[in-house]
């Protein structure tokens, strides 16, 4: 269990561009969219000299906003060897749009997760709704990770071969698949690896990161850390504390003094109480299409179905009860992902285990064309080179007993064998990079800090926030989201003003602040009034469209429905409709995708509307690959949302 899924991707969020004017005097037509153990020591405050970041345009195809600039910084592989070996840090930013106050550096977990992507697809939007019109928004891959010298220890034939394997096997190949994965993993990390491993650690990306600042040319450097990013924030504090100007750390984790109970119970507990929470959803409400009496019971069913007779893929791969569990894991981050979950098992309960596939896949990274990011084995190699490695329980037996009896689904896979490994290496990090100590986390800077903690965070649970914003001292301050899902960073709007107004104002909130979850956007009565053109069909259920474009309920109410005309098309006839119906086109907003169309229109009480045209060849895209199992062949797909301003 991880501590955050794969970066996700809020390419809905990009509309509000046109909420802020994006047309031109003529309106805008509706085009074709396109689109050695010393890592961990503390080092003096003098972390030696950086080259100054030069900006350019970025030639990365996944940036799409002309605004947006990028950069490379070169530092050192071994900071004990300065004159040795380097790394290239990949950067990309949303430059200050007023009076430049400096930068706010950005990283949104893993560890592995790229920083790079989610300030390539919407640092513009974090900008402006964080109101940091007056700072630099930097995202960055760290060390180790994809651009940054990605970690890629064995290929994608062997992530395939090893990714859902059955912890139940029932023949030696199956047994000997379980048996070797971790094993054949380390021996190809050092192979290709050697030494260095360790030099992949928390602490060196601090030191990067310190390095970044001074490339700015900036005496202090602003933080935003999400998940484990909240983990390297509190590092960088540690060792640079009169470097930090503000800092938010937002779901935070902090494994650093957990007992060895904690190490196994903490995350597992988690996600078996946010599983009884989908459940109970799921058996209250009418919008669940997988509704039971017993819910739990019935999911307990599939697995037990898709362990005895996996599912096979159009590509050949195996569907069974562990990418089951990937999948329901994966979805359990965001409450905006329920729906999706409760659509994906019950296709899977009638045959179709596509949908638990796709969400399985993009949680490990997997890419629409079978390639992977290295999000899975960077993350291995962070974790063992920052020591936050799991340890061997003097009393295997008696924790097996606690694990099954606090998390009896997400425990279900885990035996003795796995608790008490002959060598004793319970996940690798021995042999990997040796035994490391982890920096202790002690902030004495003046820079205001706020941890956040979410009541009910199954993948950072509350009791680490605590212990975070208690080990940072007097200058922490801790928030508590009372609702579901992990990192409240734009899903609570409570949340997200509290840490614009420290990133920009300074501005700290009283200890024990409280937010509570944004109410769902309801259904406007003028969409009754909406006729559509001939050739689209009534309203159907697809939530993973929504889902994949960052649509949730307390961001925008969205409805979805089908048509057989391509994108350019069917987005000639909602123009036209819509411009008939009194709307006004507010222009159109390039997302990137392939084969899909955005436009935003506007009514008479000047309430955005937006509509996204999704044509066949975008479900094949990296972008909406998550949805593609829930769209029929052939199939143009059409998100209507209304986005309150």
């Amino acid at each position: 269990m991880q501590a955050r899924r794969r970066t996700a991707r809020f390419i809905f969020a990009i509309t509000a561009v046109i909420a802020a004017g994006c047309t031109n005097d003529s309106g805008v037509s509706v085009t074709d969219g396109t689109g050695s153990d010393t890592s961990n020591s503390t080092p003096s405050t003098d972390n030696g000299s950086a080259d100054t970041i030069e900006w350019e345009e970025c030639t990365d195809e996944l940036v799409i906003e002309a605004t947006l600039q990028c950069a490379t910084l070169t530092v050192p592989l071994d900071y004990d060897q300065p004159e040795g070996d380097t790394l290239d840090i990949a950067l990309v930013r949303a430059p200050a749009t007023a009076d430049r106050e400096g930068a706010v550096l950005f990283n949104p977990g893993g560890p592995g997760g790229s920083g790079f992507d989610p300030i390539a697809v919407n640092g513009t939007y974090l900008q402006a709704e964080l109101g940091l019109e007056h700072f630099d928004i930097i995202g960055f891959d760290p060390r180790g990770v994809e651009r940054s010298g990605g970690i890629a220890c064995v290929d994608d034939a062997f992530q395939d071969a090893h990714l859902y394997l059955d912890d139940t096997p029932d023949t030696p190949e199956e047994q000997a698949l379980l048996d070797g994965e971790q094993e054949a993993f380390v021996d190809a990390c050092l192979a290709e690896y050697g030494d260095t491993l360790p030099l992949y650690s928390t602490a060196n990306t601090a030191r990067d990161m310190d390095l970044i600042r001074a490339g700015l040319g900036d005496d202090q450097l602003s933080y935003l850390g999400i998940s484990y990013g909240t983990y390297l924030g509190a590092v960088y504090a540690t060792l640079f504390p009169q470097q930090v100007r503000a800092m938010v750390l937002d779901s935070a984790m902090d494994p650093d003094g957990d007992t060895i109970e904690q190490q196994y119970l903490t995350q597992l507990v988690g996600f078996e109480g946010a599983f009884n929470d989908w459940a109970s959803w799921c058996e209250e409400g009418s919008e669940c299409a997988f509704a039971d009496v017993d819910v739990a019971g019935r999911w307990d069913a599939l697995r037990l179905q898709l362990d005895e007779q996996p599912l096979t893929s159009e590509d050949g791969r195996e569907i069974n009860q562990a990418t089951l569990e990937r999948a329901t894991t994966a979805a359990l981050y965001s409450e905006s992902q329920w729906p999706v979950l409760a659509e994906a098992v019950a296709d899977a309960e009638n045959g179709d285990g596509a949908a638990i596939l796709a969400l399985a896949d993009d949680y490990n990274g997997r890419h629409a064309d079978g390639t992977y990011d290295t999000l899975f084995q960077s993350l291995r190699i962070i974790r063992c080179a920052s020591g936050i490695n799991t340890q061997l329980s003097p009393d295997p037996e008696d924790l097996l007993a606690k694990i099954l009896d606090q998390a009896p689904r997400f425990g279900k896979g885990i035996t003795l064998d796995d608790l008490s490994p002959a060598d004793g290496d319970v996940d690798g990090c021995l042999r990997l990079t040796g035994e490391i100590e982890p920096v202790e986390i002690d902030y004495s800077g003046d820079g205001p800090i706020v941890v956040v903690g979410g009541s009910n965070d199954p993948a950072t649970p509350i009791r680490w926030a605590e212990e975070m914003t208690a080990s940072l001292g007097d200058r922490a301050t801790m928030v508590t989201f009372t609702g579901e899902g992990h990192g409240q960073l734009l899903a609570s709007s409570c949340v997200t003003d509290i840490e614009g107004a420290l990133l920009a104002e300074l501005t700290q909130p009283a200890d024990g602040t409280t937010c509570d979850p944004d109410p769902p956007v309801e259904r406007p009565a003028w969409f009754d009034d909406i006729d559509y053109p001939t050739g689209f069909s009534g309203v159907v259920p697809m939530a993973a469209v929504g889902a994949a474009l960052g649509l949730s309920d307390t961001l925008g109410y969205g409805e979805v429905r089908t048509t057989t005309l391509t994108a350019q098309q069917a987005a000639e006839a909602i123009d036209a409709a819509f411009t008939d119906a009194g709307f006004i086109n507010a222009g159109n907003q390039d997302l990137g995708i392939d084969d899909t169309i955005e436009i935003g229109f506007l009514n008479a009480d000047n309430e955005l509307l937006i509509v996204v045209i999704m044509g066949p060849a975008a479900f094949d895209t990296d972008a909406l690959a998550s949805a593609k199992a829930s769209v029929p062949p052939d199939t143009t797909v059409v998100l209507i949302a209304y986005l309150p301003q």
